[in-house]
């Protein structure tokens, strides 16, 4: 962290994993749609959920994502009523983001630094993350995949978070949970950290907050 401090000047966020550690619940989703709770389908949708999260993150509709979850299942097309439903549990989980790590985003942000975020994730997801409480006046910027149809690690979402977060990308760090997604914003020149815990990155983060706080203070 030694080498980038002094030109860091703004940092970005992923969210699964490091912002929001909630995860779907699959034995929701299938009392939703209408299955029983026992391992076997629960298993089943959860398997599901996660084969086709690529395409729904890549900007696919939520009725063509939650189609296909219910057809593995071997259930026929779901009415709008459990769409809606489905949709709803799963952008709940965005409405609380882990404490301990939108406590650093905070101490970043106090420090004058930009903060954005850059993150995989479906349309609905992005769109309510955007208008969330606790992103509104925290983040400058919100670069999602679901809207632009690019996921991480390609180049070009990255690209675009540059151009959303407004400074060079060798003034930015990234952090995600990701080795291949953090390899890619290496690529970009932006500086990266690995996130594993909110204690571990505390750590790691110590010197750009210090650093930051005591110019405010001089």
């Amino acid at each position: 962290m030694t080498d980038t401090v002094p030109r860091t000047t703004a940092v970005l966020f992923d969210v699964g994993g490091v912002l929001v550690t909630n995860r779907p619940d699959p034995a929701r989703v299938a009392q939703l749609l209408g299955l029983d709770t026992l391992a076997e389908s629960v298993s089943l949708v959860d398997h599901s959920t996660w084969f086709h999260r690529d395409a729904y993150d890549a900007g696919c509709s939520d009725r063509e994502f939650w189609d296909r979850v219910a057809g593995d299942c071997g259930l026929g097309e779901i009415s709008d009523e459990t769409l809606h439903a489905l949709v709803d549990e799963d952008v709940a989980r965005s409405e609380e983001p882990d404490p301990g790590a939108l406590t650093i985003a905070r101490e970043l942000h106090g420090c004058g630094l930009r903060l954005g975020i850059l993150s995989n994730a479906p349309v609905a997801i992005a769109r309510a993350i955007e208008h969330r409480p606790w992103a509104v006046g925290l983040f400058d910027s919100f670069t999602f995949s679901g809207p632009l149809r690019e996921t991480k690690p390609e180049r070009a979402i990255y690209r675009q978070a540059v151009e959303d977060i407004g400074v060079p990308a060798g003034e930015i760090l990234f952090i995600d949970d990701r080795s291949p997604n953090l390899r890619a914003a290496q690529l970009m020149g932006m500086s990266t950290l690995r996130w594993t815990t909110v204690a571990a990155a505390r750590a790691q983060l110590a010197e750009l907050l210090a650093s930051r706080t005591g110019a405010l203070a001089s």
